[in-house]
């Protein structure tokens, strides 16, 4: 069986004393800066430098990729989608949100070497113990996972599959997902879902990842309510939808456009959108035509070079 040096060297061809120099003092190659959240705050993002993120990236696909996911998570996997996990819910009455807080930093550096180490038989090479301190200090800052590392995902998929496993298997009458660290939780019996907080904050206090609930954040709604899904709207005929509001922005962007008045950034995000569109809610895109006439979607859809 190889080694993890070997193997880096074979698949890669990496230096292993390189990358151990290299990792001593890979916590102070980010840049670190923040930026506004959606409903207010900031949110500190740690951007690797450009070497450590190929290294990261390495780790991702050698060692992490090859870890575990529930089937119940839909965040950071490949051909999934926001759609996807909306669809998991559409048909269920009442609808339970929950978030976690401050969630990649609460996953360590020791939860990954614990992870690492009940996984070795996963693995078709050798990893040592000082293998392990080697892939931490390249994955994490300061013991932490970050926002920012494009490691940081899939090692959160990785890291909660006992707890995906423990949430999904709590009822048979309630559907469970994950998207990062929002939780969903679906159902068509009244009063079923406020057992699922006390549930988690229990299961939480012997866990070995110490995760925090947001009290904040935790949403309990129904079809008599707007019930939302990470930002798509699930209709009462169980359909799914962008929502009222964010059909009437892209309606006055178009007019803007037809107008000539729209920004650059306005058009970015009008083209992204309708392409969103497309796979989400296509009879909407389909009524835009309609209206504003199949040119004029056309050659948004096809805009390049949009200088800001």
């Amino acid at each position: 069986m190889l080694k993890f040096n070997e193997l880096l060297k074979k698949e890669d061809d990496i230096d292993f004393f390189k990358l151990y120099l290299f990792s001593l003092d890979a916590s102070r190659k980010y840049k670190t800066y923040s930026i506004k959240k959606r409903k207010g705050g900031l949110r500190t993002i740690n951007h690797p430098s450009k070497e450590l993120k190929k290294y990261q990236r390495i780790l991702s696909k050698l060692i992490f990729s090859k870890l575990p996911i529930h089937e119940s998570v839909f965040s950071y996997k490949k051909r999934i989608s926001i759609k996807n996990l909306a669809e998991q819910h559409k048909n269920n009455r009442f609808l339970l949100r929950i978030d976690f807080k401050d969630f990649f930093p609460s996953l360590t550096s020791k939860n990954i070497r614990e992870l690492l180490e009940k996984n070795l038989s996963l693995f078709d090479f050798e990893l040592s113990k000082d293998d392990i301190t080697l892939i931490n200090n390249i994955v994490c800052k300061s013991n932490k996972l970050t926002i920012g590392a494009p490691t940081s995902p899939i090692i959160s998929n990785a890291l909660l599959y006992d707890f995906d496993c423990e949430m999904n298997n709590f009822s048979k009458k309630i559907k469970y997902s994950r998207y990062a660290d929002d939780l969903y939780f679906s159902s068509n019996i009244p009063n079923l879902l406020q057992n699922i907080i006390p549930y988690i904050k229990t299961f939480l206090l012997n866990y070995k990842i110490k995760l925090q609930i947001n009290e904040d954040k935790n949403i309990y709604t129904s079809k008599k309510r707007k019930r939302c899904v990470t930002g798509l709207v699930l209709t009462t005929d169980n359909e799914i939808s962008i929502g009222r509001e964010k059909k009437k922005y892209l309606k006055s962007l178009i007019f803007k456009y037809i107008k000539k008045t729209i920004t650059s950034e306005e058009l970015i995000y009008l083209k992204g959108y309708l392409s969103f569109v497309k796979s989400v809610e296509e009879s909407f895109l389909n009524n835009l035509i309609k209206k504003y006439n199949p040119v004029i979607i056309k050659e948004i859809q096809e805009l390049k070079n949009i200088v800001i």
